[in-house]
């Protein structure tokens, strides 16, 4: 309703506009030596300035929105890339996912060459989960409703067979990451690791609790393959990064610390 909403400010301010505008304009010609088509082509400009600027003020929000989403999109994240994010931490690494496995060489590396950060927290899935297995499950291109219980029956045995043994597999690889990272001389002090119990359908980074880097898991695909999106905070209205900062912070919150 606020946009039909007509006060008198808005009327002294539209009443002035107009007149200085008339003056201006009928002024144009005696200005520019009476030539027409230096008045037609100062009208013109003037035209086109006042366009704009009514395109901006009615859209304003629109491009501020449009900046706060999605700076950058990777149809697929390299592991080269993970050196550029690791550049830009000023204050704190976030990371959520199944085991870091992919990226720990790479974060050694550059703990071990830069100078540290405040705060670094690695929130990974329980080994001892039963949503892992619906994770891998889901990797391998099982739906989300399908049972994974009653052996299987609704699988066929070579996909349950193999499902079972990246489940065993991952488990380990959990349980390694969360030793390496243990034995980092941040650990207990700037490092901290926790586990979560849920499943989720994407891994992220979280810079400074500023910036997300959220690469989305698709199903039947490996979350290297997945594709990233980019989402920063805005400083004046929430924008998409704001729920997945609220999740990152329920997660943590809820889940199982590392001692």
């Amino acid at each position: 309703m606020s946009k039909h909403f007509q006060s008198v400010n808005n009327l002294f301010r539209d009443f002035t506009i107009n007149l200085f505008a008339g003056f201006f304009v009928a002024a144009i010609p005696s200005i520019l030596g009476g030539n027409p088509w230096w008045s037609i082509l100062v009208f013109v400009l003037l035209l086109i300035a006042s366009i704009l600027y009514l395109l901006f003020s009615k859209y304003k929000r629109l491009f501020k929105l449009m900046k706060a989403c999605d700076p950058a999109y990777y149809y697929s994240f390299d592991l080269a890339e993970n050196s550029k994010v690791y550049s830009e931490v000023k204050d704190s690494f976030c990371y959520l996912g199944i085991s870091a496995n992919s990226i720990l060489e790479l974060f050694r590396k550059w703990i071990s060459e830069s100078p540290p950060v405040n705060n670094y927290c690695f929130l990974l899935m329980n080994p001892e989960s039963a949503k892992l297995k619906q994770q891998i499950a889901f990797e391998k291109g099982v739906s989300l409703d399908t049972r994974l219980d009653a052996h299987w029956s609704s699988l066929n045995p070579q996909l349950s067979q193999i499902i079972e043994d990246q489940f065993e597999a991952e488990k380990e690889r959990i349980q390694s990451a969360i030793k390496v990272l243990k034995n980092l001389p941040i650990y207990k002090g700037k490092l901290k690791i926790r586990l979560y119990d849920e499943f989720i359908p994407w891994w992220m980074y979280l810079i400074d609790d500023k910036k997300i880097y959220l690469g989305i898991l698709e199903k039947g695909r490996r979350g290297q393959e997945s594709p990233v999106m980019i989402m920063t905070k805005h400083p004046d209205f929430p924008s998409p990064f704001d729920p997945f900062k609220n999740t990152w912070d329920r997660m943590w919150a809820d889940a199982e610390k590392v001692v």
